[in-house]
């Protein structure tokens, strides 16, 4: 609780530590009057509006080519300021924060010791008033300040001036602190590409640079350095055109890298490549920032928002904190465009940036975490392809090692048969040639189904299913294929087959092990649907989640694997989905390709 009030007592003197605003009038004239003289032209004064200011400066912005406002404006040589203090105030010092210009003459007393300095970047006058003795009314000349720039003033009392720089020195380290938060996260975007060579990571880091130079020209501190001298001014704004623009260019791309548009969401990433090439002609033609003049970034925000959302829905987890943090920097984005930031101790969009990077810090953490698994997914993968190649090569040597004793059996029999004559004995040497042929051919089979082929090829998935099921020769349990309809698909061949074989097995064990009365099997081909389901009354419900987990097994001597790595190879490497459903009558596993 008490920090709760300590925070609470140090944002309210960041919201409240202001001066008080000094009525300015400005008047501008090619006659180079003494200071002596000023005060007779004091009816010639005149007072300047911010609304002004604004339309002049957006006149100045969008017509940059145009410079006859500037030219008008500064027809003057001499420019006079004349500052009026209330009539209610005390005696006492009292210091005067001005901007968009500067003085070299003045008309205080030498008894009220005026001193100018700066202060954070800010200038300050400082001067000492009785209203007994001194004048409420003051005269400046001001150096390097067109005419058409509006001067601005506020006064500051000793009270309100000691808040001020503390509460502002505290706003300015806790303002450095976040963009320390934004640079951190920069950095360490550009470590993890480094070593991981993951695009997302370098789109991230160089947003992140550029962003870091829009906050700022938003935060104000670009302006510390550049207000009273327009040329400076343009030049800012120039630049923070340009670093808004490349900042969107990398937005985009770190969008589409790290929600993988291309391959889950392609027709969103067309859209996200047509942005770019809106925002890159949009940087060309800078002069006129169509994205900065109505307000299109938030927008745009608004829809990577809803796109992370789709990938949440589709399993990607890292999706729900990249949604997170970025509606954090929509939100922000969408305040400082619509509403006024009188009303916010720090710029929005400063806060929405660092609320953003923390976010997106857990979803990449997520991301590596992602990424970990799957590169042990397919190490499990290859270390299991590995045994099928190995089995393969054994499975080769067999069949050399087998292939000359049953020729020499293959000439016995015919031999036998040429010497013996009799009808009966014929037809049981045909058939031992036909035994011999079929051990051949099965050790061909097995060998061709083991053999490791890493390249997509055309095949018939009813043609490949029954080469499976005549190799597994399951006698004891019924298998019916049923095709409704055919077709031929580009994929791996021998990967589509070992998955059919491990659902075939499972579903032969899980049948003998339950001791079903009339075990069967039901393979459906529909095009690129295949399902395989038994009868042997189905997975528990609480089993059912963590089937396809690897090393989960509900076998006594299970392994855990078989399923695991079916699924793998379906999703992975066939860019398939594989799932399972319990139905009447036993399991469904549903493969699509």
């Amino acid at each position: 609780m008490k920090k709760f009030l300590l925070l609470l007592v140090l944002l309210s003197s960041l919201l409240y530590a202001k001066g008080t605003p000094v009525l300015l009038q400005s008047y501008s004239t090619d006659d180079n009057i003494s200071i002596g003289n000023i005060s007779q032209y004091a009816s010639k004064f005149v007072t300047q509006k911010q609304e002004d200011k604004d339309l002049e400066f957006e006149i100045i912005l969008f017509n940059s080519e145009d410079d006859s406002t500037i030219k008008q404006n500064n027809t003057h040589k001499y420019r006079w300021i004349m500052l009026t203090l209330d009539d209610n105030l005390t005696a006492g010092n009292y210091w005067v924060e001005h901007s968009d210009f500067d003085f070299s003459k003045h008309t205080f007393s030498s008894t009220q010791v005026l001193d100018r300095f700066m202060l954070l970047g800010r200038k300050f006058f400082s001067f000492h008033y009785d209203p007994s003795k001194d004048s409420r009314r003051y005269f400046l000349k001001t150096v390097n300040a067109p005419s058409h720039v509006v001067a601005l003033a506020s006064l500051h009392t000793p009270q309100t001036f000691t808040t001020w720089s503390k509460s502002y020195t505290i706003k300015m380290l806790l303002t450095f602190f976040l963009f320390g938060l934004i640079f951190m996260a920069a950095i360490y975007n550009g470590a993890l590409y480094l070593y991981n060579h993951e695009k997302s990571f370098l789109y991230y880091m160089l947003m992140q640079f550029f962003m870091l130079g829009v906050l700022l020209y938003q935060t104000d501190l670009i302006h510390l350095y550049v207000m009273g001298d327009i040329e400076n001014e343009e030049i800012a704004i120039f630049f923070y055109f340009v670093l808004i623009e490349v900042a969107t260019v990398f937005i985009l791309l770190f969008i589409r890298s790290f929600l993988e548009t291309s391959k889950y969401l392609p027709k969103h990433d067309k859209i996200l490549g047509y942005m770019m090439i809106f925002v890159i002609l949009d940087l060309l033609l800078f002069f006129v920032p169509i994205m900065l003049i109505f307000k299109l970034y938030s927008f745009l925000l608004l829809y990577a928002v809803w796109l992370a959302w789709l990938r949440y829905r589709q399993g990607y987890t890292p999706a729900l904190f990249f949604m997170l943090g970025w509606f954090a920097l929509m939100l922000s984005i969408f305040v400082s465009d619509f509403l006024n930031g009188k009303y916010f101790i720090f710029e929005p969009i400063l806060m929405g940036s660092t609320i953003e990077a923390l976010f997106l810090a857990i979803a990449i953490s997520y991301k590596m975490k992602t990424l970990k698994e799957e590169k042990e997914e397919q190490q499990e993968l290859l270390i299991y392809q590995s045994k099928l190649a190995s089995m393969g090569e054994m499975l080769g040597n067999i069949a050399h090692q087998w292939r000359q004793p049953l020729s020499r059996l293959g000439y016995i029999l015919m031999n036998i048969e040429s010497k013996d004559k009799e009808k009966h004995h014929t037809q049981k040497l045909q058939e031992a040639s036909d035994q011999l042929e079929f051990m051949s051919q099965t050790i061909d089979d097995f060998r061709n189904f083991f053999k490791p082929n890493k390249e997509k090829e055309s095949f018939s998935l009813e043609m490949e299913t029954h080469k499976v099921i005549t190799l597994l020769s399951l006698r004891e349990v019924e298998v019916t294929l049923n095709v409704i309809e055919d077709t031929n698909i580009i994929n791996y061949k021998n990967e589509y087959k070992q998955v059919i074989l491990n659902l075939l097995t499972n579903a032969k064990e899980v049948l003998q092990e339950r001791v079903i009365s009339s075990p069967k099997i039901v393979i459906t081909i529909d095009k690129t649907k295949v399902t395989v389901s038994d009868n042997a009354g189905g997975i528990k419900v609480k089993e059912i989640q963590k089937i396809f987990e690897p090393y989960y097994s509900t076998k006594e001597r299970g392994s855990g694997i078989g399923l695991y790595m079916s699924k793998v190879i379906v999703e992975k490497n066939m860019a398939g989905s594989l799932k399972v459903i319990n139905t009447v009558e036993g399991a469904k596993f549903i493969i699509t390709l």
